[in-house]
């Protein structure tokens, strides 16, 4: 087998991702924030791959880690098959029966796939359901046994008063925890505390130490999304170094010297979160 080939069945057993998701509790309000890395790989990386994908409604959104061969096009009919359906569509189905519309989805693409390779491949999806007024967090994943798509819910952590809820998926997902814990005993919140912005700082020390190559799987910028109990979501903009120059990123892309964005904007040194309309220039 040529050497090139090789090296590319080889990077298709990584993952190649780090997503996590986690319920922001504020003074006044909660938040779902979704971030992830940008980094896909096959002859080579890609530092501004999508990897957080919405749909019409408004109120959730779904991250895949693994394999794009297989997420991308589950993730584009996902789309398509939303679309098409007017109470998923419109969000008249709750988030909790809407769930289970994916599974559907996906599942029944698995019938049209020839071979008996397992899809490496996972989602995490989250949002808010108005019929239980709270945010939900899904892990989706393949089981082996079943030979299907099935999911697990994310609950708080165990053996915390607080309320932490949160989950890591994809590459390094023990180090990032650790470097969560550490944080949060840091502001004396792990035992009783919840969680503002201190997940992102986690993944944007992760990726600022891909130039050491400690995590070669991962790189890019970070992407980010927020839902909101009102029903609705935004990419969040943010600030990243490349090549020494600061430029502004939406969703893993850098975007060009005379594109300007109406996303909020995050300053990932600061976690202070501006709106503006006026970037690019």
């Amino acid at each position: 087998m040529p050497e090139r080939y090789a090296t590319f069945n080889q990077q298709h057993l990584n993952i190649m991702t780090l997503c996590i998701a986690w319920i922001r509790k504020l003074k006044n309000h909660d938040e779902l924030v979704i971030a992830t890395d940008s980094r896909l790989r096959s002859f080579g990386s890609w530092d501004c791959g999508p990897k957080i994908v919405t749909f019409n409604r408004t109120d959730c959104a779904i991250c895949f880690e693994g394999h794009t061969e297989f997420a991308y096009p589950m993730m584009l009919q996902l789309q398509t098959a939303v679309a098409n359906y007017p109470k998923a569509n419109n969000g008249s189905q709750d988030l909790y029966d809407f769930k289970g519309y994916i599974l559907k989805i996906l599942n029944g693409m698995l019938k049209h796939k020839s071979d008996y390779e397992i899809p490496e491949t996972s989602f995490l999806m989250g949002g808010y359901s108005w019929k239980k007024s709270k945010f939900v967090l899904w892990h989706i994943h393949y089981d082996k046994h079943f030979k299907v798509f099935t999911h697990r819910p994310i609950s708080f952590w165990k053996g915390t008063k607080g309320e932490i809820q949160v989950s890591f998926s994809g590459d390094y997902t023990s180090d990032a925890k650790q470097r969560l814990v550490a944080i949060l005993k840091k502001k004396n919140k792990l035992m009783e505390g919840s969680l503002d912005m201190e997940p992102l700082e986690v993944l944007r020390d992760m990726l600022n130490e891909r130039d050491e190559e400690k995590y070669p799987l991962i790189g890019g910028a970070p992407q980010l999304l927020k839902v909101y109990k009102h029903m609705n979501r935004t990419p969040i903009a943010v600030k990243w170094k490349i090549n020494q120059k600061e430029v502004v990123c939406v969703l893993g892309r850098p975007l060009l010297d005379f594109e300007k964005t109406s996303f909020p904007l995050i300053d990932l040194q600061t976690m202070k979160i501006t709106r503006t309309e006026q970037l690019g220039k």
